[in-house]
């Protein structure tokens, strides 16, 4: 009994030893299994870590028995555990509860895994991370129901931007391109017509573009773009002129363009390339510049127009300017509102202002009557042309009156009311000095008429009185007569012939005047001994009661001069004072002045009337009354031998007084002795 009981004890010491065995030996296996599970995970987590960093992803899951979230930290791999309240935090409001059904399909099995696009919460500056979360089963239980979920979640905020304003970008790209005010078309990198906007169709004329589009249009199929190599192209600004019409006739690659004609276009064409500088494409963004090219030529032509039609005023201008120069006359403009005239010389320049007042009194008083009946006319708005001569008080550059003609006609208004009066005033002085003149002219012309008729009978009379004395004594030389007459009848025929002689060679002589037939032979001589000797021949038939007086101052005086000639003007000047005057004294005296031969012949005759001394040196006067002077050759041959020689005569006389001749004669001295 003893023996069995030792053996049991020895049996449980053994069962013992061996269980202590076994747990030590379990124990230390258990140690390393979970040593070896615990390194694989971390090995696990660090991977996780790794792809989660290298993707940045983020991630949690959520256990659904316990409702509860758990975040793995990817710096030191802990896990932080969150309620769902804490959880939903960290995410929009809205969005969370996006999450929250996403993750309620999931335990219900309606769906395997979710993918959802999150907003976190709002950060400080309000600016919130979007993430793009992916839910799936990361555990099931034995009756395969979801026990715990995986959420992995990316930070996309920025790829999002990118993605919006990618898309903003080609929104406001197409929003500029289909809305631009410029033909916008657009090639692709293989030069294909791939887009174009509303205003290129309305353009070209282009009714359906997505034909054009369909038919691979080639860039290289423009006219204008021909000559280009799209791979090669650059930044290129271009002006084309490009006849449609002609160009669908010969070459037609485009028939959606509907447009006709020559078109006038500009366009610029910018390439487009990547970050690699490989080409996108090109834009060609133009307009039509034909209606401003041909407004251009419109204005151009325009202009040349105007310049043409200015020159043509202008020269108009000029020529009118210069016709009103030439003619003297002047524009004038009268307004019978103010009671003003004005007068211009220039149609570009102001002119003159006149008051009425200022008019009048620039008028001639002879002439201030029918000035104011001029301008009465005009206040009173006479509907007819007015015009008047007028003699004015201004003087023109050889002192003479200004006589002037207005013409002036009524200038109305589109009633038919009379505003002002334009016209022309003109200078007429020329014009009326010239009949005034003509006048004075004919007046003398009649006198001279008279005169000639007087001297023609005066001539007659005096050619017949000394011809018919002659004749008379001849005949009673005929008749029985006593011989103591006959010397008196040789005598009386021999004074009547000479002065018949004389009247026919003085008629001869003013002749010879008259048609310059004379010469003139210049000479030096002595004057100062001729002097007299032509003096006292010319008084040889004074009266023996006359005082014959000469002075002469000097002892010799060498000139130059025609001695014959100025001594017949001598003798006839002298003869004529001789024949005028009756008692008292004649006297003649001479002097050299200035170049001048100065020949002084004074009588104390009857004189000359006031009014007959403009006639004096007229060959035709003869004065009836007194004949003092004969037939009136004496004094017009010696005014014209004096004028022919470049000299002068005048005379001064008063009535009962006397006379007194200068007569002056142009010569050159030599030598002179005074006494």
């Amino acid at each position: 009994m003893l023996i069995v009981t030792n053996h049991i004890y020895i049996y449980l010491i053994a069962v013992l030893v061996i269980s202590a065995i076994a747990m030590v030996v379990y124990n230390r296996l258990t140690y390393y299994k979970e040593k070896r599970v615990t390194r694989k995970v971390q090995r696990l987590n660090a991977q996780l870590t790794l792809i989660m960093d290298a993707n940045k992803t983020d991630a949690w899951t959520y256990n659904t028995k316990k409702n509860q979230f758990k975040a793995i930290s990817k710096e030191n791999l802990t896990e932080t555990f969150y309620t769902p309240f804490e959880f939903s935090q960290l995410y929009d409001r809205e969005d969370f509860k996006q999450v929250v059904k996403a993750i309620e399909n999931i335990q219900n099995r309606e769906q395997i895994a979710e993918t959802l696009t999150v907003k976190g919460a709002p950060a400080e500056d309000d600016s919130s991370k979007i993430y793009e979360m992916s839910l799936t089963v990361l555990r099931r239980n034995k009756q395969d129901q979801p026990i715990e979920i995986l959420g992995t979640q990316r930070d996309v905020t920025k790829e999002k931007k990118l993605a919006e304003d990618e898309k903003n970008l080609m929104l406001k790209f197409h929003t500029v391109f289909n809305s631009s005010l410029i033909d916008m078309i657009y090639y692709n990198a293989d030069g294909y017509l791939t887009e174009l906007n509303e205003k290129a169709c309305e353009t070209f004329g282009v009714k359906t573009p997505e034909t054009l589009l369909k038919r691979k249009i080639k860039m290289t199929d423009i006219p204008s773009y021909r000559e280009f190599d799209i791979k090669t192209l650059e930044h290129t600004q271009l002006s084309s002129i490009t006849d449609i019409t002609h160009v669908k006739k010969s070459d037609e690659r485009v028939p959606e363009i509907t447009r006709e004609g020559k078109i006038y276009y500009e366009v610029m064409l910018e390439p487009i390339h990547d970050i690699h500088n490989q080409s996108l494409g090109v834009i060609a963004a133009g307009h039509d510049i034909t209606e401003m090219v041909v407004s251009h030529h419109r204005q151009k032509e325009s202009a040349r127009m105007m310049e043409e039609r200015a020159k043509a005023l202008k020269q108009y201008i000029d020529d009118l300017n210069y016709t009103l120069k030439i003619s003297d006359a002047r524009l004038t403009n009268y307004y019978p509102a103010t009671h003003t005239l004005d007068i211009l010389s220039d149609i570009t320049g102001e002119g003159t202002h006149l008051s009425q007042l200022k008019a009048v009194a620039m008028i001639h008083p002879d002439d201030r009557k029918r000035a104011k009946l001029l301008l009465t006319k005009m206040d009173r708005l006479y509907e007819s042309t007015i015009s008047e001569t007028l003699h004015t008080k201004l003087r023109d550059h050889n002192g003479r009156d200004i006589y002037l003609t207005f013409s002036m006609m009524p200038i109305t208004d589109k009633e038919g009311k009379v505003t002002h009066y334009f016209g022309l005033c003109r200078n007429e002085t020329e014009m009326a000095h010239v009949e005034k003149h003509l006048q004075e002219e004919s007046a003398k012309a009649q006198e001279e008429e008279q005169l000639k008729n007087a001297f023609l009978l005066n001539m007659s009379y005096e050619l017949r009185v000394p011809l018919h004395a002659v004749i008379g004594f001849a005949e009673l030389f005929k008749r029985e007569h006593s011989r103591e007459d006959e010397p008196i009848f040789a005598r009386e025929i021999k004074k009547n012939t000479d002065i018949l002689l004389d009247l026919i060679n003085d008629i001869l002589f003013i002749s010879r005047l008259d048609a310059h037939m004379i010469e003139y032979h210049y000479e030096k001589c002595d004057f100062a001994s001729l002097f007299e000797g032509w003096c006292h021949q010319g008084w040889s038939e004074a009266s023996e009661n006359l005082k014959q007086i000469t002075e002469n101052s000097y002892n010799s005086m060498l000139v130059k001069i025609d001695p014959q000639h100025l001594g017949i003007a001598i003798q006839k000047l002298c003869g004529y004072s001789a024949r005028t005057t009756k008692a008292g004294s004649l006297k003649a005296r001479y002097e050299y002045l200035h170049d001048e031969l100065i020949i002084i012949v004074e009588d104390t005759s009857q004189g000359i009337e006031f009014e007959e001394v403009p006639k004096i040196f007229n060959r035709f006067m003869g004065d009836a009354k007194t004949k003092r002077i004969g037939t009136g050759l004496d004094l017009p041959i010696v005014k014209e031998l004096v004028e022919q020689m470049g000299g002068t005569i005048d005379v001064l006389s008063e009535p009962g007084k006397g006379s007194t001749f200068f007569m002056s004669i142009p010569c050159e001295l030599t030598t002179f002795e005074k006494k």
